[in-house]
């Protein structure tokens, strides 16, 4: 099998301008005697220019494997064909892994998406001219159906709940408490951003990177206070967070959060570039939105409940129109830009859940009758 190392290469000092502008470090491939494979490394390049580190770090793997898998094939770029990406495809679909598993269609279909624009790239750029492709959804079409033909069909997505009845969400909260208590500043912290969620219906994005200048004074004559967010496509809205909550968020700010800030400080005279958002990890760094959603993807394996971080926020708009049956209030507390969009999402689910509510009242009073017919 062809040995092809990967290095990350920083291009902050390169001629090309708007190389330079990339902050981060670029994956670069090299054969095992040195040599560098030059288009395979100018389409890392190109594509660096608009994708995130983390994305293309996911595209600089599937390559390298398309890349061992050609150079093991004896194919130059310049000679590839239709054919040949057939043939990488269905080895993909028939690959065994050392614990006798086979590959994910997601995986395959990833993978076979990668080489598919890669060489979509090679052919607009002269270097392999002979290749003629079709388009990206025929593309996925066939691959996805020779992977059934090889005898593993993809998996049944399952649809994420969107909205949880309070008592799952109440549920769901004191979980990822719980999940993180073995670390008690960590699970302080990570029920906050759950309640803001559920609390004031924030995204996710808002509650990790709520900023720490916006974090209000309480103010004491009322139930909730008033707080500054600005959420999606940079708009600015006020949202009131229940002063229970604020109460716990300012016991956090000057007590988890500055004591990891005072830790660090004294261990290392380094920068905290997370020292202006209210939540921060242990190494001071920001809390990034997928970092949340492992954390719920694994609490609701636990205690069976498939749900995103966004049903909590549906979950508070929800109730919040069931309770108070003002729509333009709500629409202004969730960002949407129109009352219409707040009420497609919430007023339909709120008469679902003020009926279950009535009807298990309902049938709760006819059992006790019953009960006290019989005595």
């Amino acid at each position: 099998m062809a040995a092809i190392l990967m290095a990350n290469v920083d291009f902050n000092e390169a001629a090309n301008p708007s190389l330079r502008r990339v902050t981060y470090p670029i994956p670069q491939f090299f054969l095992s005697r040195g040599l560098p494979l030059d288009v395979e490394n100018a389409y890392l390049r190109s594509i660096a220019r608009r994708i995130r580190h983390k994305s293309i770090k996911t595209v600089a793997e599937h390559l390298r494997e398309f890349t061992v898998w050609r150079i093991d094939m004896k194919k130059e770029l310049w000679d590839l064909s239709n054919d040949d990406l057939d043939y990488f495809i269905d080895a993909q679909c028939s690959y065994v892994r050392p614990n006798g598993k086979r590959l994910a269609w997601n995986t395959v279909n990833s993978r076979a998406g990668t080489v598919h624009r890669f060489l979509m790239w090679c052919q607009l750029n002269g270097h392999c001219q002979d290749i003629v492709l079709e388009t990206m959804p025929n593309v996925g079409a066939g691959t996805k159906i020779k992977y059934k033909v090889k005898g593993h069909p993809s998996r049944k997505l399952e649809e994420p709940v969107r909205f949880l009845m309070m008592d799952k969400a109440i549920a769901l909260i004191q979980a990822i408490e719980e999940l993180s208590s073995a670390k008690r500043p960590e699970a302080v912290r990570n029920g906050l951003i759950a309640k803001l969620m559920l609390q004031c219906g924030l995204r996710i994005s808002e509650a990790v990177s709520f900023p720490l200048r916006d974090l209000p004074e309480i103010r004491p004559e009322g139930h909730s206070t008033p707080a500054r967010i600005v959420g999606k496509g940079d708009k600015p809205r006020v949202v009131l967070i229940p002063n229970r909550l604020l109460a716990d968020l300012w016991e956090y700010r000057d007590l988890t959060r500055q004591s990891i800030l005072e830790r660090l400080t004294d261990k290392a005279s380094r920068d905290v570039s997370s020292s202006e958002g209210l939540f921060i990890s242990q190494k001071g760094e920001k809390i990034s939105a997928n970092w949340v959603e492992k954390i719920f993807a694994k609490v609701g394996s636990r205690i069976k409940v498939k749900a995103v971080p966004h049903a909590l926020r549906h979950t508070f708009g929800t109730y919040h129109y069931l309770h108070n049956k003002d729509l333009l209030l709500l629409s202004k507390l969730m960002g949407h830009s129109s009352v219409e969009t707040t009420e497609k999402f919430y007023v339909h689910i709120a008469k679902l859940v003020s009926h279950t509510s009535d009807y298990e009242e309902f049938q709760a009073e006819v059992d006790r009758k019953c009960l006290e017919a019989r005595t």
